[in-house]
């Protein structure tokens, strides 16, 4: 079994929950830079010394995406913008946009969670990656492409549309990886068997898919006609973009990064925590966040969490299939 960072993605939980509340602590204060944590935590008398356990976490309210709206630009801001290297947002079609600000560190650390993400399902040095997501203010495009050059491997930095031009440059180019939606990844195997180029001509061996809810009789579709492994990779712009997390060879849930993010299952009716392995609505606390921490971000995503260790040997939790949203 190969690893990116072996010593983290198999660190046992004892440690890991060591390390999880040590950073939930500087997360704490950091967060309380910012405008609007800053008002939440003096309203709830929150303070660092305050979190004395991982539990103490569900002292602090959550985090919605209208607080990101309602804050817009800056006001979630931990850091001053002549620190942030960049700025990514969603498209905004509902009102104010959701806006994420990086500091250089949080990208270097973003790449990092998506090189783990690609090297799990078997991207090294030597392979060529297409990348279809969107280039811009969505985060897929450049968050990929980080990951992927992270490891030192070959993006072809397509971005979304021009299917004949994508074909044509995954042929010629020998791409092995590929990462874009899964209803895309279906059409392009469809434009393939259409083209007349045999499949045996292209190096297409794993994709990368995400950005919409997909089930197990879409994975053996895509896997069949493009001939590939197909893998479910997880992110959201408010935490970070793609790189929360993904699955590994065992395709058996998703594992998620825990040194950087602290995830928690809650009842999305009561909103208190549920059991483990019970399903709820999933909360993410950003760990290692500079620019923009979330403290208890609510993603709406209905999922359930799983404990036990992976075949794979890695110990960090994987997340069940997305079943859908709480709103």
């Amino acid at each position: 079994m190969e690893y990116w960072q072996k010593d983290i993605e198999t660190m046992n939980r004892e440690d890991l929950k060591k390390l999880q509340f040590e950073r939930l602590r500087k997360t704490i204060e950091a967060a309380g830079n910012s405008p609007f944590y800053s008002k939440v935590f003096k309203e709830n008398g929150i303070t660092a010394d305050s979190i004395q356990s991982l539990d103490d976490l569900q002292k602090i309210p959550f985090t919605t995406k209208d607080d990101l709206r309602n804050n817009y630009p800056y006001g979630m801001a931990a850091i001053p913008i002549k620190d942030c290297v960049r700025i990514h947002s969603s498209s905004g079609t509902t009102g104010n946009p959701t806006v994420v600000l990086h500091s250089a560190r949080d990208l270097d650390q973003w790449a990092n969670q998506v090189a783990r993400c690609m090297y799990m399902v078997g991207i090294r040095d030597t392979d060529v990656f297409q990348n279809t997501s969107g280039y811009g203010m969505f985060t897929g495009g450049l968050g990929l492409h980080g990951g992927v050059q992270n490891i030192g491997g070959t993006v072809i930095p397509m971005s979304s549309g021009n299917t004949q031009k994508q074909i044509q440059l995954m042929h010629d180019f020998g791409a092995k990886g590929l990462a874009c939606t899964p209803s895309y990844a279906l059409y392009l195997a469809e434009t393939i068997h259409s083209s007349g180029i045999p499949l045996e001509e292209f190096k297409l061996r794993v994709g990368a898919f995400g950005a919409e809810p997909w089930t197990e009789n879409m994975r053996k579709e895509l896997e069949s006609k493009l001939n590939i492994k197909a893998y479910d990779i997880y992110g959201l712009t408010e935490i970070c973009g793609p790189g929360v997390g993904g699955e590994c060879e065992c395709q058996n849930g998703t594992h998620l990064w825990e040194d950087h993010f602290f995830p928690e299952i809650v009842d999305p009716v009561t909103l208190e925590p549920v059991e483990p392995g019970q399903h709820g609505e999933l909360v993410f606390t950003t760990l290692t966040k500079e620019g923009m921490p979330m403290i208890r971000y609510r993603t709406r995503d209905l999922t359930h969490l799983i404990y036990d260790k992976c075949e794979c040997g890695r110990t960090a939790v994987r997340m069940g299939r997305i079943l859908g949203r709480s709103d």
